[in-house]
């Protein structure tokens, strides 16, 4: 199945279908046809943790035929805080275990398959092929690597979503064909320099909305309705209960993976993938998000000596039209990482761009590339923001 949806198969609702599925088959969007589709479809899921459980529960309610769960661990007490799939009476159990049980008892009918063995570079065909989609709810770069190269291989699309305190971020790629996790984040950053949740933490009720999002999403894809969702990066603000879209695009030069050698050279460099992977843990690899400041803000922090070494990542002729009197270093977001034995190893980076988008992609570059993510902010409506506060801060062309 790919994401244009073609009909579904001769076989009819299963007799108990009509009432379970009710309020499907009211939505014209979804309907009959709908739900035979998501009846026919098969769904890896990949990590039963805080944003698997989730995923896994909406997927089995809906009435997806087959999911498939891949996980390793155990289900530890720190674990019950944000995965609620689990109890207490679970602790110490295979997370895969009680999974499938949870499921099944929720609808008898779907095909649950559990997996209790890490996805690696040496199983990752073998698990995932077959499947009409893949749901990467992990902690770990390294397998988004290998994930984003399996899944261009097999030409099946994939939910990515990654969680940092109060924030998480969701993306649907389409290696094989559209842009995939290799052009967001063209090289994995340095091992060890990406903070996980056992290190700062993670609101529990945050992988809950997150994972809630990916699994409508994949029903969206399942469905046929998710062309809006491509190339696109959503990152979600619990906190402050924002939403925020990033586009991004399939890097032309980027050759198609023709085996799974580059995920492997990801997975052997980091040293978490060598011994067993706890989520959220000591060894876990969660995504940071992005430090965010709006111009009134941040000429609030300059006037009380914030001095922050200011990057403007637009354009050279929209530079050349008009520029911050405090520009340190201007360089197009596309060339950023070229530049980056340029920035200061020490002090916050301001990182601006006309409006805010262009930015926060070089921002997430550089955080990639190695560098702290707390040094950097990205700078909420650009420089037209700025301009519009502080216009004798601004040199015209």
């Amino acid at each position: 199945m790919k994401l244009n949806t073609t009909e579904p198969g001769g076989g009819a609702l299963r007799p108990l279908d009509h009432e379970r599925h009710a309020r499907h088959l009211l939505l014209p969007e979804v309907g009959e046809r709908g739900q035979r589709l998501l009846l026919e479809a098969s769904v890896a899921v990949v990590g039963a943790g805080g944003l698997g459980t989730p995923v896994l529960l909406y997927l089995a309610a809906a009435g997806v035929g087959q999911i498939t769960v891949v996980d390793d661990d155990v289900v530890e007490l720190s674990n019950l805080q944000r995965q609620v799939l689990f109890r207490t009476t679970d602790v110490g159990r295979s997370k895969v275990e009680v999974a499938c049980e949870a499921l099944r008892a929720l609808d008898p009918e779907v095909r649950v398959v559990g997996v209790t063995s890490r996805l690696t570079p040496d199983n990752a065909l073998e698990i995932l092929q077959g499947h009409d989609l893949i749901v990467d709810a992990t902690d770990s770069i390294p397998a988004r690597y290998l994930l984003d190269d399996a899944c261009a291989l097999l030409n099946v699309p994939w939910i990515h979503a990654s969680l940092h305190r109060f924030e998480g971020r969701i993306a649907l790629f389409e290696p094989a064909t559209g842009a995939g996790y290799r052009d967001l984040h063209p090289e994995p950053p340095p091992a060890g320099s990406i903070q996980g949740c056992g290190e700062v933490g993670v609101l529990g009720a945050v992988p809950g909305v997150v994972g809630s999002m990916q699994a409508a999403l994949a029903l969206d894809v399942l469905l046929g309705r998710a062309d809006e969702a491509k190339g696109r990066l959503t990152l979600v603000d619990v906190h402050r209960l924002e939403t925020r879209h990033l586009r991004f695009a399939r890097d032309p030069h980027r050759l198609p993976p023709s085996d799974l050698s580059a995920a492997r050279a990801v997975w052997e460099a980091d040293p978490a993938c060598a011994g067993r992977h706890v989520e959220g843990g000591p060894t876990s690899r969660g995504g940071p998000m992005i430090q965010s400041i709006d111009a009134a803000s941040m000429l609030a922090r300059m006037h009380d000596g914030w001095a922050p070494f200011v990057l403007d990542v637009r354009s050279g002729a929209e530079h050349d039209q008009l520029a911050a009197m405090s520009c340190n270093l201007h360089v197009p977001h596309t060339a950023v990482l070229g530049a980056i034995d340029e920035l200061p190893t020490e002090g916050d980076i301001l990182v601006h761009c006309k409006l805010g988008g262009r930015s926060m992609m070089a921002v997430m570059a550089l955080i990639h590339a190695g560098v702290p993510a707390e040094r950097l902010w990205n700078l909420d409506g650009g420089i037209e923001a700025w301009s519009a506060l502080a216009p004798e801060m601004m040199v015209q062309g």
